[in-house]
């Protein structure tokens, strides 16, 4: 059984993506540009500055990238003072489980510094956690695998030796390219992704028996 695992936020602890997306749609028709649904879920998992690259590039945007981070940042922190954001089904008993086998858990989301702590401490699950690392603190965003690197550096371990909990194909794209096994987390809300690189994937976190966990080494 692998003693380090990794979890991802958005999707995987919490089920926030329908209000990233709610905020981002806001954000497009402000910009006077089309919103799908479709071209949002190849957003998901992107840190806020190779997604704006894109969406520049994309729809030939003539601003400046940090304004529009600043925009879609400001935008989500004002909805998500006034708003509950769903804790994923069985993360508590996940979380709980995970920590009678002695397992050791971090977290590595591409959202800011500030909304990760927001999230866990309104969860109240900071004490579960080794580390907390946010794309902002690494060069490159996922699918490339820096953020798990660097989880990896802090623990001062091998790559190989973590397990990592994923719901976006971004994500699984970065866990498999740090070398890591990869657990694809199957969440409707986080729209068509595609898991197909993960090593396995599951519906709900019951799933993930400790026979399971043992079967992933």
């Amino acid at each position: 059984m692998k003693k380090h695992i990794i979890f991802d936020m958005d999707g995987v602890l919490v089920d926030s993506e329908p209000l990233h997306k709610e905020v981002l749609e806001n954000v497009f028709n402000e910009l006077a540009i089309d919103y799908t649904k479709e071209y949002h879920d190849t957003l998901v998992g992107m840190p806020s500055t190779p997604k704006w690259k894109k969406i520049i590039s994309d729809f030939n945007l003539e601003r400046d990238i940090s304004e529009l981070i600043e925009l879609n940042k400001s935008a989500f922190y004002k909805e998500i003072e006034s708003r509950d954001i769903p804790v994923t089904e069985g993360l508590f008993s996940l979380l709980d489980r995970l920590d009678k086998l002695n397992l050791k858990k971090s977290l590595a989301s591409s959202s800011p510094v500030k909304l990760i702590n927001i999230i866990v401490d309104r969860l109240e699950i900071r004490h579960h956690f080794d580390y907390l690392v946010s794309g902002e603190e690494v060069e490159r965003g996922k699918p490339f695998p820096d953020i798990f690197l660097k989880v990896a550096e802090l623990y001062n371990i091998e790559p190989s030796d973590f397990l990592v909990i994923e719901d976006s194909h971004n994500g699984v794209l970065a866990a498999k390219a740090a070398g890591m096994t990869c657990i694809g987390y199957k969440n409707l809300n986080s729209g068509n992704q595609d898991l197909t690189k993960a090593d396995i994937v599951i519906d709900h976190f019951d799933e993930l028996s400790d026979k399971v966990l043992k079967e992933l080494d």
